[in-house]
């Protein structure tokens, strides 16, 4: 089963503070309003094309919707179809079409990050992008790759040295859900690269990159749920871990280096 967010709407205000973030408003048609979209929304229209249906999506299958009248984006691991969106966009047709058929993510973040997507768009969910399930922990017992592997001070040394950008991580959140992305900085990354373990409080995501890995090792702030997901962008170096919260409450901080105080 998908985890569909479900939150409220944001209030008319919420369009006029993303023209005042920075973002170009252009000018609407007649009747393409904040709330004639939400009236849109609720009159029971289909506007996924898939008449209720959720499906995985592959990237192969995302790239190639990236027209106006058949225009999937991504945005933190959810496909939406924004086709219907689109004349009701205050930043404009052409501004959505950025992301046409690809991962909008980052691109959202720059100049939407404050909207409540989730909300806006919930009736042109399309589905997830298909994910597989995380390597087991001990899986580099099996893989030669790995074999040797340098501890993780010695790592980031070396990954400095000998490549121009390092990779490094971030994180941000929804109110069920906590997501970690690896920013790999190479784009023949795959899940075979990838071994994600939790136990207790102790969170690891190892990334075999050549010949050495980067290490993401956190004493995480919250209690969250048995098993994550998984999800490599090739084409741009990127790997998101999906982590289930146990309490849907905001947190503060990602969490802190093991034995930290």
């Amino acid at each position: 089963m998908l985890n569909v967010p479900s939150q409220s709407f944001l209030g008319p205000s919420s369009q006029q503070r993303v023209a005042s973030g920075g973002c170009s408003k252009v000018p609407l048609k007649q009747g393409r309003s904040l709330m004639d979209w939400i009236r849109l929304t609720k009159s029971g229209k289909d506007l996924t094309g898939l008449k209720g249906r959720l499906i995985e999506v592959t990237e192969e299958e995302l790239k190639k919707h990236n027209k106006k009248d058949d225009c999937w984006i991504c945005i933190r691991g959810f496909v939406y179809n924004v086709s219907p969106y689109m004349e009701y966009h205050p930043g404009g047709e052409d501004e959505l079409m950025r992301a046409a058929g690809s991962d909008g993510t980052d691109l959202f973040d720059q100049v939407h990050h404050w909207v409540n997507y989730e909300s806006m768009l919930k009736e042109c969910l399309v589905g997830r992008m298909a994910m597989k399930p995380a390597l087991p922990k001990d899986y580099h017992e099996e893989k030669k790759v790995l074999n040797g592997m340098l501890p993780q001070s010695q790592v980031t040394d070396t990954l400095a040295k000998e490549s121009p950008s390092s990779p490094s991580y971030d994180w941000f959140q929804t109110d069920s859900l906590v997501t970690i992305v690896i920013y790999t900085k190479q784009k023949d990354i795959n899940l075979d690269s990838v071994i994600v373990d939790h136990r207790d409080d102790a969170f690891r995501a190892e990334t075999v990159i050549k010949d050495y890995s980067y290490l993401v090792h956190v004493a995480l702030s919250h209690e969250i749920q048995e098993g994550f997901s998984v999800l490599v962008v090739e084409n741009v170096g990127k790997i998101e871990i999906v982590l289930k919260k146990k309490e849907n409450t905001s947190w503060k901080r990602l969490g802190s280096s093991p034995g930290e105080s």
